[in-house]
């Protein structure tokens, strides 16, 4: 319905410049109104505003309402381009979602009906485990009450083992007291025989007198043999010692005997103690074996046991976590019966679905009509460069960027996309790659430029502002790769075919201009300049001051440089309105002119100061109508982004030669056509 009356407020304007036409033919002064309305009547709509310089209040007020006119028409084809093209990509996708949708119903009737089958069959497996996990806890509870028994007999065997080792260092120490006992015995034997010895040797020694006193006995009863009768008492003595010699040598023959005996058997008593003393220390051996062995029969039975326990543990576990499977297994049987009839109603559902799907398709197709006849009657407007008539026999790529940080660049990326759409069946490509803010800008560029050279592209269109680029620029050109740069002028070293932006001198003089119109030549402009480093800054700069002078009438109180950033134009904006309460107009040459309405409320300024700027949208508008903006000059947003693209495709298929600098059009609204025009 909207593209319908969008329709009829193109015929509606047709007929009022048809009869603008009629009107003017009758002014002969009027002769550049009729020159440019004929041609909007041919479709071509990029003709420049009607000048109204100097012209009496009827005039000006035909040329602001032709220049409204032709604007709101260029606004709402180059509007429409855009919708088109949303719209065509949005019927795309849905005629692709339709397709998917009915092939994707389908594909669920048949997978529903197959899960309907397979879920009969996981019900099947849901019973047989359901079984299975019953005689599992059956069995588990089994080995859990063994692993009972077993834990039992263990810890009798620990304590067996316990008592076994305590009797054992009983025996060990009784061993080690009869070892004692034995070492004592074997002292006092041989303190025993050492004695003996000393007998026998007193008994040597009374042999060795009985010998003597014989002897002696021998010599006595010589001596008195030879005194005779005198002697015999000798003799008789003599006989006596004789035989009590005799006697007392068999006597300690005797003894001596009986100790030797005594000797020999002291030794054999020795020997059985050393004996016993061998066989003790070997025993000792066997008995340490004995000790170690059940020392570690029992920290084994101790671990046994310990783990015994664990494994009792994780069986009680298991045996619950069996339980809570059987109860889950009961459960997803349930769960699994409800899914098998559901499935069937969701397999009669799809099929309903497939069929509405069916007629969504039917009307997608009517709606892609539509669109046909809707770009048909787009081409009869021209508000740009068309595509030439060549196709290419290869793909052409073409990369196009832009920044993405105010509505300006908004309308540039509406641009870039319609002449994207406009060479699809050009068999080319077009690529476009936003600029963002949030990423180093040199660094998005030179990622981009190295994508295109890489991936061979024939074309790549640029802001003429990009000059961090500058050596991969010169690598694609080196390598065939056609620049062309738009919006200003690129570094002269970067070899580009040409370059799409307003003329030097316009913007700054149509700026000067406006801000004398709105001023009635007399007041105090206050000019905050983007970077003078970037041309387009330096050339707004440059001629608005000059046209200033000219005028003599309105003065500029500072030039002050600022980021463009919306912080930045903001805080610089309160420091010099604040530092120049005379100001009555502020000229910003970059972006963010809401910043510096922004700062001129803060100041309490609203009403005496006002704003020139570039580019506008709807809150432009809404401040223009304000008071708040004097005048914001429009620098053809959409053509900036769509132009470029379409002039390197033509010489690039075409062989088209194009000037070095190809200017676009230019728009000034203020409060005398602000309430006339709609924005795209």
């Amino acid at each position: 319905m909207e593209i319908l009356f969008g329709v009829i407020a193109i015929l509606e304007a047709l007929a009022i410049v048809a009869l603008v036409i009629i009107i003017l033919r009758k002014n002969k002064n009027q002769a550049n109104m009729i020159k440019n309305a004929e041609t909007i009547v041919k479709g071509k709509l990029d003709v420049d505003d009607i000048s109204t310089d100097g012209a009496d209040n009827t005039t000006v007020k035909m040329g602001s309402a032709f220049n409204s006119i032709k604007n709101n028409l260029m606004t709402f084809v180059e509007a429409t381009k855009v919708n088109v093209v949303t719209l065509s990509d949005s019927v795309a996708e849905l005629s692709d979602s339709v397709d998917a949708n009915v092939n994707g119903n389908e594909q669920i009737a048949e997978g529903a009906t197959n899960v309907a089958v397979k879920t009969a069959e996981q019900l099947d497996l849901v019973k047989d485990n359901l079984s299975l996990i019953e005689s599992n806890n059956e069995q588990m509870q089994e080995i859990d009450g063994d692993i009972h028994i077993i834990k039992e007999l263990l810890e009798d065997t620990v304590e067996v083992s316990k008592s076994g080792l305590a009797s054992l260092e009983g025996y060990q120490d009784e061993m080690g007291a009869m070892a004692g006992d034995l070492n004592k015995i074997n002292d006092i034997l041989a303190r025993f025989n050492s004695e003996i010895k000393r007998i026998g040797e007193v008994g040597d020694f009374i042999v060795e007198i009985s010998e003597q006193l014989m002897l002696l006995a021998l010599n006595a009863s010589i001596e008195a043999a030879r005194a005779g009768q005198a002697g015999k008492g000798f003799a008789v003595v003599a006989d006596e010692m004789n035989d009590m010699s005799s006697k007392t040598r068999d006597g300690m023959l005797t003894i001596d005997e009986i100790l030797n005996e005594i000797i020999e058997s002291s030794q054999l008593v020795n020997e059985s103690i050393a004996n016993c003393e061998g066989t003790y220390n070997r025993s000792k051996g066997t008995f340490d074996t004995v000790n170690s062995s059940f020392r570690k029969i029992t920290e084994q039975s101790l671990s046994i046991n310990d783990k015994m326990n664990n494994i009792s543990e994780k069986f009680d576990v298991m045996s619950d976590n069996s339980e809570k499977t059987k109860t889950s297994a009961e459960q997803l049987f349930d769960t699994t019966q409800a899914i098998s009839d559901s499935t069937h109603e969701i397999a009669a559902i799809s099929q309903e679905v497939a069929a509405e799907s069916a007629k969504i398709g039917e009307n997608t197709e009517a709606l892609k009509g539509m669109l046909i006849g809707i770009q048909g009657l787009l081409k009869q407007f021209n508000t740009a460069i068309v595509p030439t008539d060549r196709t290419s026999s290869h793909k052409v790529k073409i990369l196009t960027m832009s920044m993405l940080d105010n509505d300006f660049w908004q309308g540039v990326r509406r641009g870039a996309l319609y002449s994207k759409n406009e060479l699809i069946d050009k068999n080319a490509e077009v690529e476009y790659s936003p600029i963002l803010p949030t990423e180093g800008l040199d660094e998005q560029v030179c990622r981009f430029i190295r994508s295109a050279i890489d991936r061979e592209f024939d074309g790549i269109v640029f802001p003429g502002f990009l000059g961090g680029a500058n050596d991969l620029f010169q690598e694609a050109a080196q390598k065939g790769i056609k620049l062309m740069a738009y919006n200003c002028d690129c570094s002269a070293d970067i070899p580009k075919i040409a370059c799409l932006r307003p003329d030097p001198n316009d913007p700054g003089i149509i700026a000067a201009k406006a801000a004398e119109k709105h001023l009635n030549k007399h007041g105090n402009v206050l000019m905050l300049t983007g970077d003078l480093s970037v041309g387009v800054n330096k050339e707004r700069s440059t001629t608005f001051r000059k046209q200033i002078e000219i005028g003599k009438g309105v003065k500029i109180v500072d030039e002050v440089k600022v980021l463009d950033t919306a912080d930045d134009v903001y805080k610089v904006a309160v420091e010099q309105l604040k530092k120049h309460p005379e100001t009555d107009v502020v000229y910003l040459t970059n972006g963010f002119p809401i910043s510096v309405v922004d700062a001129i409320k803060e100041c309490g300024l609203a009403g005496k100061v006002s704003v020139v700027c570039f580019d506008h949208n709807q809150e432009i508008f809404k401040a223009i109508k304000d008071g708040l903006i004097a005048a914001a000059i429009g620098q053809d947003a959409f053509g900036q982004g769509h132009d470029p693209v379409i002039w390197l495709y033509n010489n690039i298929v075409g062989g088209e030669k194009l000037d070095e600098f190809i200017t676009c059009r230019l728009s000034v609204v203020d409060k005398s056509n602000v309430d006339s025009l709609v924005e795209a």
